[in-house]
C-alpha cells in the first residue's frame, strides 16, 4: 500500500481514522505507546501493529500499539524510542504497559523537547536527582516530581513563549492533568485543613525541603531526600541528612525517620515526622534552629564548658538518657576515637563557613566527656554554658594539722608556673622533669579529691580522674589507657588524677612481678609527660625510690576531726542554707564520724528531698536521709 499524507480537515469535523501500513519493528518497541508533538504530516507506524488511530489537523499525536499476540505480555524494551528517527520528532514521549486485565496503563514520560527542558529546568530547580540536561528525561509513575511541583509547573503555563515552546508545554500539562487529576485534587483538598491520610503522605514530603520530628526529646531539622512505604505498608520510611562534625570537618549525615501507618486521615501537626512548610509558627521556629545551630558550630574544636540537662551514653547500640550536671570536655574527635569500634562518622563534606540553611539542619548533640560521671557522652548544645570560676577555691578544703597557707602557697607556686607557661622550666630538657608531680596521702573521704579540684579550679582547666583499678589487670592494659589518658590530659591542658594510685606507687617486691609491670609501665610514660600529676593513695606503706624522687608535693591527710567536720558542713551547705541550722544542729552533724564524701552525699540527697517536698532544705531533711538511705552507718539514734 502506498504512503499517504495526513489531509487536514475542516474545524468541527471529526476526521475519520487513517490506518497505515507496517513499516520497520527497529523504530518503536511493539508494546510502546508513543504520545507527542509531530513536526510532519507523515507518520511511519511501528511493525505488528493491530491499531493506529490518528486524527489530522491536531497537534498531538497518539500512537497506540499492541503485540499482535494479545496473550503476550510487554517485553524489555531494548531500543530506546528517544533514539530512533521517528520518536525523536516529538517533544516528549508517553510509554504504556499492559496490564493484566488487557489494557494500557501509564507507565512513563520522556521529554525530549528542548523548549520542554527550558521550562521544566525552572520548574524543577533544585528537585533531588532531576538534571534536565540529558537528551531525553525521563519521568515515571507515579510522577512524585510533578506532583510536588504541580503549582509551579501550572503557573509556568501562564508566561509568555514562543508558539511552538508554549504548545509543547500545553501539550504535555493536558497529558498530565488527566493522568494526576485525581491524586492532586485529593492531596488539596486534604492539605486545605491540614490533615492528611497514610496513602497520601508521599504527596506531602517533597525531596529537597524541611522537615522537622522530635528526637530524644529535642526538635530536629532535617532536608529530606526521599521516602517510600515498605512493602508490607505498614510504615511510611523517610530518607534525611543532617549536618554534621566528626572532629576534622562538618558534612551531611544520613538519618532515617519513620511514620507507622494510619487509620482515616490525621491532623498533619500530629505526625511523628512534618513538613516544615506545616509548622504552626514555623517563621519563629526558622530563626530559633538557625541561632541554635550557629551556637552548635562555635563549639568545633574542643572546649571546656558547664554543662546542665540530657546526656545520652551509648549502650549496646542504644541511646540511654541521664540528668546530669557536670563541667565537661567537648571534644568530638576524642570521643569518636574512643568509639570507633561503635560508632560510624561517614559524613559528605561540605565548605565552610555554613550557611543559613545548613545551621538550620545541624545537629543540637555535642560530644565529649563528663568529668564528673567520668563517662563519654552527648550532650545538648543549649544546655552548655560558660564556667563560672570559683575565684577561692582552697577555702572549701580542710588541710591537716600544721599546714597552713604556706602549703598552699607551694601549691599555687606549681601550678601557677604550669598554666601561665612561664620560665620557670626553661633550664630543664624538654620532656625530663617538666611536670609536676603530687602525691596525697590518706584515709578515704578526707579532701585529696577535694584538694586536686581545688589546684585544677586555680589553673582553670579540667582535672581528668581515673582510678588505677580501670587501667586494667595487665601490663599491657594498663600501658594502653594510660597512653589515652595521656593524650587527652596533653590535648586538654588538664591536671591527670590517678586514684587508688597504691599499686603503681609501692615498693617494688620480687615476689609480685605483676606490680612491678604496673610500675614500670607508669614510671616509663611519665618521662615525657609535661603536666600536672596527682596521685591519691589510701595508705601505702613504703613509697617506691623511683617514685620518691619524683614527688614534688607529698600531703599526709589524717582522719577528720569534728571541727574539720563542721567545716565541710558549712561549705557543702553554702552560706545561705548555713543560716537555716542552728549551732547545735551544726554541732550534731559535725559530731557524727563521717567522712567528706559521706557527708556531700547526704546534703545532695536532702536537697532532693527537700526539692520534692517544696521546702527549704532543714536539719529534719538531713535526719530523714541518715534514716532512710544510710542504716548502715549506725545513725539510728537520729
Amino acid at each position: 500500500m502506498p504512503m499517504r499524507r495526513l489531509n487536514r480537515v475542516s474545524k468541527g469535523r471529526r476526521p475519520p481514522p487513517l490506518r497505515l501500513p507496517p513499516f520497520s519493528s527497529r523504530l518503536f518497541d511493539p508494546d510502546q505507546t508513543v504520545i507527542g508533538i509531530h513536526k510532519q504530516d507523515t507518520i511511519y507506524p511501528p511493525k505488528q501493529q493491530k491499531r493506529l488511530l490518528i486524527w489530522a489537523g491536531r497537534v498531538k499525536l497518539e500512537l497506540m500499539t499492541v503485540p499482535a499476540d494479545d496473550s503476550k505480555k510487554p517485553q524489555t524494551i531494548t531500543v530506546e524510542p528517544e533514539q530512533t528517527p521517528v520518536s525523536l520528532q516529538h517533544a516528549f514521549l508517553v510509554r504504556k504497559v499492559k496490564c493484566d486485565n488487557g489494557g494500557l496503563e501509564f507507565s512513563s514520560i520522556v521529554v525530549q523537547s528542548v523548549h520542554l527542558k527550558r521550562v521544566l529546568a525552572m520548574v524543577m530547580d533544585g528537585y533531588p536527582g532531576i538534571s534536565m540536561s540529558h537528551e531525553g528525561v525521563e519521568f515515571s509513575k507515579p510522577f512524585k516530581p510533578f506532583i510536588h511541583r504541580w503549582k509551579i509547573f501550572a503557573e509556568a503555563r501562564g508566561k509568555e513563549f514562543e508558539a511552538e515552546a508554549k504548545a509543547h508545554v500545553d501539550s504535555l500539562y493536558e497529558v498530565l492533568s488527566t493522568e494526576l487529576n485525581d491524586v492532586i485534587t485529593r492531596k488539596n483538598d486534604l492539605v486545605l485543613y491540614n490533615v492528611i491520610t497514610f496513602n497520601m503522605l508521599w504527596t506531602i514530603f517533597e525531596p529537597g525541603h524541611i522537615i522537622l520530628s522530635i528526637v530524644n526529646g529535642c526538635e530536629r531539622a532535617f532536608r529530606l531526600e526521599g521516602g517510600e512505604y515498605t512493602s508490607d505498608s505498614k510504615e511510611f520510611k523517610i530518607y534525611a541528612v543532617y549536618i554534621d562534625y566528626n572532629g576534622h570537618v562538618f558534612g551531611y549525615r544520613k538519618y532515617n525517620l519513620s511514620i507507622p501507618a494510619f487509620e482515616g486521615t490525621t491532623s498533619i501537626m500530629m505526625l511523628p515526622v512534618i513538613p516544615f512548610e506545616y509548622h504552626n509558627d514555623k517563621h519563629a521556629l526558622r530563626k530559633n534552629l538557625i541561632l541554635r545551630g550557629q551556637r552548635w558550630y562555635q563549639h568545633k574544636g574542643f572546649h571546656y564548658k558547664l554543662y546542665n540537662g540530657l546526656g545520652l551514653v551509648t549502650y549496646m547500640g542504644r541511646e540511654i538518657g541521664h540528668n546530669i550536671s557536670s563541667r565537661v570536655m567537648v571534644d568530638t574527635e576524642t570521643y569518636l576515637a574512643f568509639h570507633s569500634d561503635k560508632f560510624s562518622m561517614e559524613l559528605e563534606d561540605i565548605s565552610e563557613p555554613l550557611a543559613d540553611e545548613q545551621f538550620l539542619i545541624a545537629t543540637p548533640i555535642l560530644r565529649g566527656y563528663s568529668l564528673d560521671d567520668r563517662k563519654w557522652m552527648e550532650f545538648f548544645v543549649m544546655g552548655v554554658s560558660d564556667i563560672i570560676w570559683n575565684p577561692r577555691p582552697f577555702t572549701s578544703l580542710v588541710l591537716p594539722d600544721g599546714i597552713d597557707e604556706d602549703l598552699k602557697d607551694l601549691v599555687l607556686a606549681f601550678t601557677s608556673s604550669q598554666s601561665a607557661n612561664s620560665e620557670f622550666f626553661d633550664n630543664v630538657p624538654q620532656g625530663k622533669g617538666r611536670s609536676v608531680t603530687m602525691l596525697l596521702h590518706g584515709p578515704p573521704g578526707v579532701g585529696k579529691t577535694l584538694t586536686a579540684e581545688c589546684v585544677a579550679e586555680v589553673m582553670k582547666v579540667p582535672l581528668y580522674a581515673l582510678s588505677a583499678r580501670a587501667l586494667g589487670t595487665t601490663a599491657v592494659q594498663a600501658e594502653e589507657s594510660l597512653q589515652f589518658a595521656l593524650r587527652m590530659v596533653d590535648k586538654w591542658g588538664a591536671v591527670l588524677l590517678i586514684d587508688n594510685a597504691d599499686i603503681f606507687i609501692q615498693e617494688r617486691n620480687p615476689s609480685y612481678l605483676q606490680n612491678n609491670e604496673l610500675s614500670y609501665v607508669l614510671l616509663t610514660l611519665l618521662e615525657n609527660y609535661e603536666g600536672v600529676l596527682i596521685l591519691a593513695s589510701n595508705g601505702v606503706e613504703t613509697i617506691d625510690p623511683a617514685f620518691e624522687s619524683r614527688i614534688d608535693v607529698h600531703i599526709h591527710y589524717s582522719e577528720l576531726d569534728d571541727e574539720s567536720r563542721r567545716h565541710i558542713w558549712k561549705c557543702l551547705l553554702g552560706e545561705t542554707e548555713t543560716e537555716l541550722f542552728s549551732k547545735y544542729e551544726l554541732r550534731n552533724l559535725a559530731g557524727r564520724e563521717l567522712n567528706g564524701r559521706q557527708i556531700k552525699k547526704l546534703v545532695k540527697s536532702a536537697r532532693t528531698l527537700a526539692r520534692y517536698q517544696g521546702t527549704k532544705l532543714s536539719y529534719e531533711h538531713i535526719l530523714t536521709v541518715m534514716k532512710l538511705v544510710h542504716p548502715a552507718y549506725g545513725w539510728t539514734d537520729c
